[in-house]
């Protein structure tokens, strides 16, 4: 039986109930305002009403508000509500989509198909704005179909890096099917929406979300198994939600895990996605517990290549541009397509950052700063 406060539900507002679900979002990666920022397949920062479906919730995450077994104000909204709010929101110009997630009502499938209500509403009724739906665990797979034909993004949440791990967290759930199978499924769905180039909708990549801190599984650990998601799922947006313990759970006692470690974990994403970089290259980054130091870590990885850099800017490759501190993708084709770089002018109107760059490059032959200066 379910054991959360259900009494107070028939006297609160919709005003109420909105906060309460907007609040409830904060553990799938959002801060507790029903508007908060996204971003799309193309890198553009969006706003989206993100919010819960319900907070009523059957499974037992430990490290969840929403548990089964946690006291707490339950509530939910109807497709109709979320749908009008959207809509109000839209119209406004506040957001530009919707992200929906919920807590399981009864089982997997009563959710994901209560989810699917509410996009099809919206669809229906003429909206054209950004969809993104958190996939419950252990959907099935017909739902998830149904669901692509309305939405732009949908992804399920790994949590973790194993199935030891996440039959600590969600003993509800099983790892490889209710999480890698979905995961798989996903992919093969966006893969075939992209060939047919679907009704031109935008169709966003594979996600998931991580709680780093959580339980004793390191920074490395969490590197690797992303690592692994992005070749075996096409996952192109990890997310990382740092752990806070929540009163009246079994974690309540343990530790937070300190915020940095989401941007650094974020950048990391990124030099796997983006730069080109492999997993043998962050060695420098972890530290002997393997967990992430608090540094940029592409300087940390330049730094510890003292016979690599520095790199001759006019004659470089696209990959070797990339491994530059201050260059990112955009900055570096720029580089390469350029007529030559004459002067750190050139590079400042590039919008390259030369103060990170000048260690590790040469122009005309000659080098800006020492690296083994540079390094101390």
């Amino acid at each position: 039986m379910n054991s959360g406060s259900n009494k107070f539900e028939h006297y609160l507002t919709l005003k109420e109930r909105i906060s309460i679900l907007s609040a409830g979002t904060k553990y799938d990666n959002c801060n507790q305002s029903s508007v908060c920022h996204a971003f799309g397949p193309d890198g553009r920062c969006i706003q989206l009403y993100k919010t819960l479906l319900s907070n009523n919730c059957s499974a037992e995450c430990i490290f969840c508000p929403n548990r089964s077994q946690r006291s707490a104000v339950k509530t939910s909204l109807e497709p109709k509500e979320i749908a009008k709010v959207t809509w109000s929101l839209y119209r406004k110009n506040t957001i530009e989509g919707l992200f929906l997630s919920s807590g399981i009502l009864g089982d997997p499938e009563n959710t994901s198909y209560k989810q699917l209500e509410v996009v099809k509403l919206l669809r229906d009724e003429g909206f054209k704005g950004y969809i993104h739906v958190r996939i419950m665990p252990g959907s099935p797979k017909y739902l998830l179909a149904e669901i692509s034909e309305h939405a732009n993004k949908f992804g399920v949440n790994a949590e973790t890096t194993s199935s030891l791990n996440y039959s600590q967290l969600c003993p509800n759930f099983d790892y490889k099917n209710d999480i890698l199978k979905r995961l798989k499924w996903t992919q093969k769905i966006i893969d075939q929406k992209r060939k047919t180039n679907y009704m031109n909708r935008t169709i966003g990549a594979n996600d998931t979300q991580f709680v780093v801190g959580a339980l004793d599984e390191t920074d490395k650990e969490i590197v690797t198994t992303m690592s692994d998601f992005m070749k075996k799922y096409g996952l192109r947006r990890p997310y990382f939600m740092s752990f806070d313990p929540v009163p009246n759970t079994p974690l309540e006692n343990n530790y937070p895990s300190p915020k940095w470690k989401e941007l650094r974990l974020y950048q990391l994403s990124y030099l796997l996605k983006d730069y080109n970089f492999n997993l043998h290259d962050f060695d420098p980054i972890f530290d002997e517990h393997n967990n992430v130091k608090n540094l940029d870590p592409k300087e940390l990885i330049a730094q510890n290549k003292p016979e690599y850099f520095p790199i001759d800017i006019n004659n470089a490759t696209l990959n070797e541009l990339l491994m530059i501190p201050g260059i990112g993708p955009i900055t570096a084709k720029k580089i390469f397509y350029s007529q030559g770089i004459g002067c750190e002018a050139d590079l400042k109107r590039l919008g390259i950052s030369v103060t990170r760059a000048r260690p590790y490059i040469t122009l005309n032959g000659q080098s800006q700063t020492s690296l083994k200066s540079f390094m101390g």
